[in-house]
């Protein structure tokens, strides 16, 4: 009899570590591919994201043909004017404002601009509207032209997807400035191998990229 009852007690707990095994395991393969389902979703809006912007250039790109090669003052026209399906929204943040990539029109310089869209009636004199980026500061999966920050990500007219991302100047956004300046202090120690700028001939070369 006390056998027995030592038999059915070994059994039930052979049950129960069988039982907190399974539930691990299970807990883990769920938490892993829920974590699989939130990277192939991220992915997807990175997609949406190139997608949608590009819809933009390609709306920029029709105004210009049909208005004797004149650049569109702003994003709002390009629906108006029937060009664009729709006010695509940036993916990244849910909302449909975004960055305003612009061509600087000024003598001697030929550089992009990345402009808040609601401040772009600033710039219009200073620069002609050539695309658009996501206001999000998320660094993505994917790195496009390689960037990592979505807001880094411009997509515009006349770019060349198979070199690296030229030098961005953010204008209207502290934040991106400073993001903005860090890249480059950070292009300029790479362009000066490690020596640092100690004896006044280690500053980077920064003006000499695309």
């Amino acid at each position: 009899m006390v056998k027995m009852k030592k038999l059915l007690s070994n059994k039930k707990g052979y049950a129960l570590l069988a039982a907190i095994f399974a539930i691990n395991i299970f807990a883990i393969l769920a938490f892993k591919a829920a974590t699989m389902w939130e990277t192939a979703l991220q992915r997807d809006l990175e997609q949406e994201l190139l997608f949608r912007a590009r819809q933009y250039v390609t709306a920029i790109e029709l105004y210009k043909k049909k208005n004797a090669n004149v650049n569109p003052k702003s994003l709002d026209e390009l629906f108006e004017k029937k060009f664009l399906r729709k006010r695509y929204k940036d993916p990244m943040t849910g909302e449909d404002t975004w960055n305003i990539v612009m061509r600087e029109g000024r003598a001697g310089k030929k550089g992009l601009i990345v402009v808040p869209e609601e401040m772009m009636t600033e710039y219009i004199g200073k620069g002609i509207v050539v695309g658009v980026c996501s206001t999000s500061h998320e660094e993505g999966f994917l790195e496009y032209r390689k960037k990592k920050k979505y807001f880094e990500w411009a997509v515009y007219l006349g770019e060349k997807v198979d070199k690296d991302m030229p030098e961005l100047k953010y204008v209207g956004e502290p934040d991106y400035e400073d993001s903005s300046e860090k890249e480059k202090a950070k292009e300029e120690g790479r362009n000066d191998g490690g020596r640092g700028n100690d004896d006044g001939r280690g500053k980077g070369r920064g003006g000499e990229r695309e």
